[in-house]
């Protein structure tokens, strides 16, 4: 038994030691004047370079770590998403933000983060309507079919949201979902020239929405606020006039963040 717990502690002590090495990787590559060098990121961790490309390989692979070809290293989407994570809560004022809006549209309001291969919803003002959006914080977003997904999508760098989609895939969420690969690089196209985008039943259908950026302080889209109605009382036609509203909304909470 003695031996059997003395393996268990050095297991124990092995896991831990590999968690401290990852931690101080991603804290190097985090630091300002980005992207860094393996053997910049390597001395400034601490560990080896040989660990310390392992480390790089798995966390790019998860999203946290992004490569630029030519050997540098700089913060993938995953570790923004989670840093916009911490930071949207009330102490900075971004639920006064999106009840201001909401009062404004008199629609179901969201703000969504970037969370893995989808968005998620962290905050949501309902409307004083009796209809309300089925929807909750917590609740996943398809990216190639939200407006908020998408608005994700055409302001990520190309080679991220390419990833993005190869993993998540395209599948149909409704008979009105774009689930053509060159049809939905056109649609992100024209959401980053109009800086907003809309779907009208692509992710359920009767629910209509419509969203706009929020970014960093370096200009990468970290999550998007979006307004949210149902298609019997918001038509394809009137959906994009909620966009000024919208737009201004993802503005200020860009500055919140």
């Amino acid at each position: 038994m003695a031996y059997g717990g003395s393996m268990d502690r050095e297991k124990s002590v092995s896991a831990g030691n590999a968690v401290a090495k990852a931690l101080r990787v991603l804290q190097a590559v985090a630091r300002p004047e980005l992207p860094h060098r393996l053997k910049d990121i390597a001395e400034c961790a601490g560990v080896s370079k040989a660990s310390t490309h392992r480390i790089l390989a798995t966390l790019t692979e998860e999203g946290y770590v992004v490569a630029d070809g030519e050997g540098r290293y700089g913060v993938g989407f995953q570790l923004r998403a989670l840093a916009a994570q911490v930071f949207s809560d009330d102490s900075v004022g971004i639920d006064a933000v999106l009840r201001a809006l909401q009062q404004r549209l008199g629609q179901a309001v969201h703000l969504a983060v970037l969370s893995g291969d989808h968005a998620t919803y962290t905050h949501k003002v309902d409307p004083g309507h009796a209809y309300r959006i089925a929807t909750e914080v917590g609740t996943p977003l398809p990216l190639h079919a939200s407006a908020a997904g998408k608005v994700l999508l055409a302001h990520l760098p190309e080679a991220e949201s390419e990833k993005l989609m190869d993993r998540a895939g395209l599948p149909a969420r409704t008979p009105h979902t774009l689930t053509d690969r060159a049809g939905l690089r056109a649609e992100l196209d024209r959401v980053r020239k109009r800086g907003y985008a809309t779907e009208y039943e692509e992710a359920d259908e009767a629910v209509c929405s419509l969203a706009a950026p929020v970014l960093d302080p370096e200009g990468y889209p970290v999550g998007a606020v979006s307004v949210s109605s149902l298609v019997f009382l918001v038509t394809r036609e009137q959906l994009p006039g909620f966009a000024p509203a919208v737009c201004q909304a993802a503005q200020e909470v860009s500055r919140r963040l």
